[in-house]
């Protein structure tokens, strides 16, 4: 990854005030890594600040991404306020559950605007400003394979995502950029738990888990990878009953 004069890597991180937001912006920190966190809420983005903000090392700044000029505006200021940008950690995102014959006509675009267009726009705008090489993650989702019922719309924006994510990572790879994706089911955040009582969070993952593979794709160690989908499931399934249930007594030695 490119840096000037010796120094750490800058990285752009987009949708900073979501769910995955602050364990990711910790482990990066820590790191040692300069950022420039993004994102649309402002009183989100003070608390994040007030938590994280260090003058020229951890900078915050409010923009749509969704909105090509502010993925531009968000891609300069992190070179001018930070003296270079070495790569994007794109978090944006909006999730919609529910049959599409009774979604509200506003939710597809919705979708397509958070989950694909923030994305295209904002890889494009860290491109112009990377001289040489760069580190660049998405946040896609299995169902992309197997859509679910009442996931459609956001299993068909996240899928848009990563087939432009895989072309784009063949565009830009012979320039040294890792264009790569976190593939994850849900997170186990309070808000999550709040949002749906019903859930099983022994099969979501933790925030701090998906952090620990932001960490990898943002750095040499991923140097073999170019347009990959790294799993972080957890103990995430589909299932089906022509599978049938475990063996009677549970499952022996000789069938694991």
């Amino acid at each position: 990854m490119s840096t000037t004069g010796g120094e750490s890597p800058v990285l752009l991180v987009t949708g900073a005030t979501g769910q995955l937001g602050p364990a990711t912006v910790a482990r990066l920190a820590a790191r040692g890594d300069r950022l420039l966190l993004v994102g649309r809420d402002e009183a989100r983005m003070a608390e994040l600040d007030k938590e994280f903000g260090s003058p020229g090392v951890v900078e915050t700044f409010t923009a749509d991404v969704s909105d090509p000029l502010g993925a531009r505006l968000a891609a300069a200021r992190a070179r001018e306020r930070l003296g270079s940008l070495d790569g994007l950690v794109h978090m944006v995102g909006a999730f919609h559950a529910g049959p599409s014959y009774l979604a509200d006509l506003t939710e597809p675009d919705r979708l397509w605007r958070a989950n694909f267009l923030s994305a295209v726009h904002t890889s494009l705008a860290v491109l112009a400003q990377t001289p040489g090489s760069a580190r660049m993650v998405y946040f896609t989702t299995p169902l992309i394979h197997e859509p679910m019922p009442g996931l459609g719309f956001y299993a068909a924006s996240k899928a848009a995502l990563a087939a432009w994510m895989r072309s784009f990572s063949h565009e830009v790879k012979h320039r040294g950029v890792h264009a790569n994706a976190v593939m994850m089911t849900m997170a186990d955040t309070p808000d999550a738990r709040r949002e749906r009582p019903g859930a099983d969070f022994g099969q979501a993952v933790t925030p701090e888990l998906v952090a620990r593979v932001v960490d990898f794709l943002t750095s040499e160690a991923s140097d073999g990878l170019y347009g990959s989908s790294v799993p972080v499931l957890g103990r995430f399934g589909f299932t089906t009953g022509l599978a049938g249930g475990p063996p009677a007594g549970g499952p022996s030695a000789e069938r694991l």
